[in-house]
Order: structure tokens, then sequence, then C-alpha cells
């Protein structure tokens, strides 16, 4: 016979009171104690929103700059690769080869209605994609000024060129009424910001190393002529050295048959034909302006001292050439070389 104790199926399991589920933990929570619990996070939230503003409208600042400044390399770097474009154009627009960019004024509440689009012409200059490139750091429209072409003078050239700007209304989302760009500056009023792309200084530069490189084409022309002359045993001051035939071709007492240079055809020639760079050890680069214009050598017109000038007196030495180049809206720069014995 078996002595172990059968249990009863019937006998109710002994819990300890702490193990026991509470009334609260089996009915959950009533709507009236979830609406205290949010009321309660809500009045939490003011002092941590507080905390955290001063934050986020740095972060916000940070890249509105980041940016404006790569939408202004981005401007820059296509105003100067296509300036000849850009400044043939009187309106306030930016003509690119991929498009063309229109102003984008503010409406009557001060807001921008920039898009991805607007910037779509800068796409393959900017750094980051126009669907970012359009918003500023709060996630606002940009607005985009422009003047119309103006004209400027640099070491007594004349010159065209346009301003443009990309303007934030900051942190209130609307730009102030202050706010403009002229001629010469962008006005910055309230709490916008903005970066300015300054067309007059760029387009100075540009016509101050266009002035450097006539210079140096012309010293180039200069020097050839002196080094034809000192190869010269009999030192001949009647001679042309700057041309080897006379203006048709053709070979004569009064040019030095035995130079490089050919004659410009009574006319000036461009320096990249007939191997006029090449003669006088210059490059294409060295012979193109920023414009994209070559520069042109005349050693043969009525412009020049030559034999064949129509002017009696300007046939006589010393003889000349000239380096000329003709920027957009029609200004010359000239430079002339004389021959030296």
């Amino acid at each position: 016979m078996s002595l172990r104790r059968q249990s009863n199926p019937r006998r109710k399991e002994f819990r300890p009171p702490s193990l026991r589920p509470s009334r609260l933990e089996q009915r959950g929570f009533t709507l009236a104690e979830m609406m205290v619990a949010v009321a309660l996070m809500g009045l939490l939230m003011i002092p941590l929103s507080n905390m955290l503003s001063p934050a986020l409208d740095l972060r916000a600042k940070v890249e509105t700059d980041t940016r404006l400044e790569l939408l202004k390399q981005a401007a820059v770097g296509a105003y100067r690769t296509e300036m000849a474009t850009v400044d043939a154009q009187p309106s306030a627009i930016m003509a690119l080869q991929a498009g063309t960019m229109a102003p984008v004024a503010a409406n009557a509440s001060g807001a921008c209605a920039s898009a991805a689009a607007t910037f779509a012409p800068l796409a393959r200059y900017l750094q980051m994609s126009t669907t970012d490139a359009y918003k500023d750091g709060w996630g606002q429209g940009l607005c985009v000024l422009m003047t119309t072409r103006q004209t400027g003078t640099q070491s007594g050239v004349s010159y065209w060129y346009h301003n443009y700007a990309f303007v934030s209304p900051g942190r209130d989302g609307a730009i102030d009424t202050g706010t403009s760009l002229s001629a010469t500056s962008l006005t910055l009023s309230g709490d916008d910001k903005g970066a300015f792309i300054d067309g007059r200084s760029l387009v100075a530069a540009q016509v101050e190393a266009t002035l450097a490189q006539v210079k140096r084409a012309s010293d180039a022309v200069a020097a050839y002529f002196n080094a034809r002359y000192l190869s010269n045993s009999d030192r001949d001051t009647a001679i042309n050295y700057f041309a080897r035939t006379n203006r048709a071709g053709v070979s004569a007492g009064e040019f030095d048959g035995t130079g490089a240079l050919p004659n410009t055809g009574g006319a000036p020639a461009l320096m990249t034909s007939n191997g006029i760079s090449d003669v006088l050890g210059l490059t294409v680069l060295d012979v193109t302006n920023p414009w994209g214009g070559i520069l042109q050598l005349d050693n043969s017109s009525d412009d020049v001292r030559t034999p064949e000038n129509t002017t009696a007196s300007l046939r006589s030495p010393p003889f000349t050439a000239r380096i000329t180049t003709t920027l957009p809206g029609g200004a010359s720069i000239t430079r002339t070389a004389v021959g030296a014995y």
C-alpha cells in the first residue's frame, strides 16, 4: 500500500497578499487620470521648450549661414565662368547655360516663395541639392534679389556688371522692408540674413587681369622685335621686325624676311591664328581674356607705324604693333608695342 498523499484537485492554491493583483492593476487608467497625466506633461514641456528654443534657434542660424555661403560660392563660380553670357543681358536676371535664374521678391506678408526649381540653373555649381538650397535653417524659402545691368569703370576701362543677393527672412519669417540691393551693396534690416554677390568687384578684377594679360602679350611682341633686330648683323633700323612680309604676304626689303611673325594683312588678327602666339612663346590661355575673347595683334594697319602706312609720316621708325581685346559692351583694351633698337 502506497503512503503518498494524493492531491485534491479542488484545493485552492494559496498566494501571499503581495502577489495578488490589485484592483487598480486589473482595471487600468481612467480617462480622467489620462487627462491629468497629459496636462502634467504639457506643464513640464513649457520650461523644457524654453530651454531648447535658444539651441534650436542657434542651429537654424548656423544652417542658414552655411546654405547662404554655399549659394554665394556657386553664384560667384557661375558668374566668373559665364560672365559674358550673364552681362550680355540688360535685365535683372542671371542668364546661364543651364537656364535663367529670375528674382524672387517677398510677397505681401514678407515671405519668399522660392522653390528648388529657382536654383536649378546653379545646380552644376552647387555643393548641395537644390531641394535644400532654396530653404534657410528655419525651413523657409529664400528671396533672390538682382539688379539690372550696371556700368562701372576700372583703370579707365568701362565694363558691365550685375549684383545679386540671397536673403533669408530670419526667425520671424518675413523680409524686413529695410532690406534692399543696390548697384553697390546689400543692405540687411531686422533679423534678415543674406549673401551678397558683388558683381562690380568681380568684373573689375577681371578687367585688371585683362590689362595685365594685354601688357604681357605686348611685352612679348616688343621683345620679339628687339631679338630680331639684334640677330641682324647689320643692325638695320629701317627694317620693320614686327612682320616678315608686307600686307600682301610678299617679302620686301622693309620687312624681316627671315623672321617668323606673319603680317596681319592690314587689320588686327587673332593671336591664335597663323601661329602668332607660338612665335611669341604664348599659350592659348595667355591670349584668351576672362570673357573668352581672343587677343588680337595688329602689325600692319594704318593704326600702327609701318612702312605701308598710308600716312607718309607714319612709315618710318620707330615701328609699332598693337595688342587689342574687346570686352562685353564694346569697350576695348589696347596696348602699343614699340620696336626698340
